[in-house]
């Protein structure tokens, strides 16, 4: 089942850059970014368009 967000941790790996960068992309509203308490998701969806993919299996898979 592919989930709807990604952690910070897989989408800087995805990405290929680091997590520290995926947080000031989020802080600069650059990337997308769903808050809950003091979790930060990505949604998957945006990752895959990013990347422009289809339904890659490991994005969002456990």
């Amino acid at each position: 089942m592919i989930e709807p967000t990604i952690s910070i941790a897989d989408a800087a790996r995805l990405l290929g850059i680091g997590r520290s960068t995926v947080y000031a992309a989020v802080k600069s509203g650059e990337l997308p970014a769903i808050r809950v308490g003091h979790r930060v998701r990505i949604p998957s969806k945006w990752i895959r368009e990013a990347l422009r993919v289809e339904n890659e299996p490991d994005i969002g898979t456990r």
